[in-house]
């Protein structure tokens, strides 16, 4: 018997294709919930909470991805609370020292 998504990542795959819509119709392609474009690897995240922690582990995930795929990083994240709803867009930049 299969299992059926939970909710929230059901939502969150809703949340994948929105977003692939969004940044440009028919260019990306979907490889196990990360959209890829030419020049960018972009990880989205959705919650129905109206907020997302942002950890160094996932932003460091990002950018090593996106580093072997010749890639730019970015992040898109959904919130979608009682009364609102919010998408960011957020460009990866890594402090060299």
């Amino acid at each position: 018997m299969k299992k059926r998504p939970k909710p929230n990542k059901k939502k969150g795959q809703k949340f994948e294709q929105k977003v692939q819509k969004t940044i440009n119709s028919g260019a990306l392609d979907f490889d196990k919930g990360d959209l890829k474009t030419d020049t960018h690897i972009i990880e989205c995240k959705f919650t129905d909470k109206q907020s997302y922690r942002i950890t160094a582990k996932t932003l460091q995930k990002i950018w090593d991805e996106a580093f072997d795929s010749n890639k730019l990083p970015s992040m898109v994240v959904g919130l979608d609370g009682e009364s609102c709803r919010w998408m960011l867009t957020i460009n990866i930049n890594r402090e060299v020292k």
